[in-house]
């Protein structure tokens, strides 16, 4: 039901940019962008509609001409056509249209990194954030049992386990695990930044998703060491205000939530000794133990080009390969297993460019988030949905933004006689414009 709403909800939103002015559809079409890259499941005809709004962002707003198409864009489009082309031919396909699917994602991926411009990252990251903290909200209403919900094992939290507006516990606390990394990251008033950031850490604890907690546990720790290593190279970043209100705020709350209900403390507490142990009654960390055992058998077992996309849905919940009839699902549970099983050495194009993106862009708010999807995606793979393919194409576009930024500064480098005091590095800052709001 909820997603049927937000489906129209965004039906909505398209039916009325295509009759506003020029400038409030560009708008509507930069939040909806972000906002369907925030949301799971949402398709038509087995296409994504944050894909199918990227398009439309894409044909509707103004976008200055760039001919040719910028390098990344015809890179990323072709290692993940390289990749998906193993459905033509591998031997345990299980469905060919996964590999439209992959293409469709990376073309969107593409068209952002062609044309998003600095300004519309930052509202796109926004919208995301407007998006998880609304779903971390309405978890919360889960647990205090005002929003309905089906209770999810209560053997793991006594509390159940809320899905916020996702499937599944271990997607709310990937998406609220974002949700978090952009209220630090994104400039925003004291008092907002400490709201959201409550809103947010509450559903990331309370949804029991181990994976998103080390997931945001790493991004964080290597988003400091960024920091601190590669400072003194931004030194015109403007101050972000409010984070530690908001750590107060959180820190009170929370320990006023395990002085109030013990049984929240205990249930925290067994479930992160648990985080790299499988015990005995630990079903699912059983289950993914097995899962990536199956998943080294397949890949083992394959030939150099793989066994095909979709062919790690082969292997079993609980471990184990089917290579007899078709397997119900598609999709492995860990990303990069399931690359290289089903593309073998075709799957390493798709590697380097996802790599090298974040590789180049360590310092911004998309590279830290996309490696927290990654590191997720080790244990609840969410490759192939929109938020990943999001993030990969606002990396691509600072990537972009920032050569463009070096061609201008090289021209006026060399169309200007500058005294021997004047270095190219303060000419850069010059015609660079303003710092970048979501650099580290």
């Amino acid at each position: 039901m909820l997603s049927g709403l937000i489906a129209a909800f965004i039906a909505v939103s398209l039916i009325i940019l295509l009759t506003v002015k020029y400038e409030h559809r560009e708008l509507v079409l930069t939040w909806l962008v972000g906002a369907t890259g925030a949301l799971m499941a949402l398709q038509v005809a087995q296409v994504h509609v944050f894909t199918i709004v990227v398009v439309l962002w894409a044909l509707l707003t103004h976008r200055s001409s760039r001919l040719p198409v910028p390098v990344e864009s015809v890179v990323v489009v072709g290692a993940a056509a390289i990749l998906a082309s193993t459905v033509l031919f591998g031997a345990l396909v299980n469905s060919q249209t996964l590999g439209l699917q992959l293409v469709a994602l990376a073309v969107s991926a593409a068209v952002l990194g062609a044309h998003v411009s600095r300004a519309r990252i930052s509202r796109m990251l926004e919208a995301v954030l407007a998006i998880v903290t609304a779903s971390s909200a309405w978890a919360l209403l889960q647990v205090a049992g005002v929003a309905p919900i089906e209770a999810w094992h209560l053997d793991v939290s006594a509390l159940g386990r809320p899905v916020g507006f996702y499937p599944e516990p271990d997607w709310l606390g990937l998406f609220s695990g974002i949700g978090i990394l952009l209220a630090w990251r994104l400039p925003l008033g004291r008092l907002v930044r400490a709201v959201l950031l409550t809103l947010n850490i509450a559903a990331w604890v309370l949804a029991f998703a181990r994976a998103a907690w080390i997931a945001v546990a790493v991004a964080a720790i290597l988003g400091a060491a960024v920091y601190f290593l590669m400072r003194h190279r931004d030194e015109s970043s403007l101050p972000r205000k409010g984070r530690w209100l908001g750590v107060g705020f959180v820190s009170v709350t929370g320990l006023l939530a395990f002085e109030l209900i013990p049984s929240l403390h205990d249930n925290v507490l067994t479930r992160l000794s648990r985080t790299f142990t499988v015990a005995a009654d630990d079903i699912s960390a059983q289950a993914r133990v097995n899962q990536n055992a199956g998943m080294l058998e397949l890949a083992q077992s394959a030939p150099w080009y793989g066994w095909g996309l979709s062919a790690s849905g082969r292997v079993g919940v609980f471990g184990g390969v089917n290579v007899g009839e078709a397997s119900r699902n598609n999709v492995g549970s860990n990303w990069i297993l399931s690359f290289w099983a089903e593309g073998g050495v075709l799957s390493l194009p798709l590697f380097a460019v996802i790599v090298g993106a974040i590789a180049l862009t360590a310092r911004t708010i998309s590279a830290q988030l996309l490696l927290v999807v990654l590191i997720n995606s080790v244990f609840s793979n969410a490759m192939y949905q929109p938020i990943a393919w999001l993030l990969l194409g606002l990396c691509l576009a600072e990537i972009r933004l920032w050569r463009d930024n070096r061609l201008v500064t090289d021209e006026h480098v060399k169309g200007s006689k500058l005294p021997s005091n004047v270095s190219s590095h303060k000419l850069s800052g010059v015609v660079a414009g303003q710092p970048t709001s979501h650099r580290v």
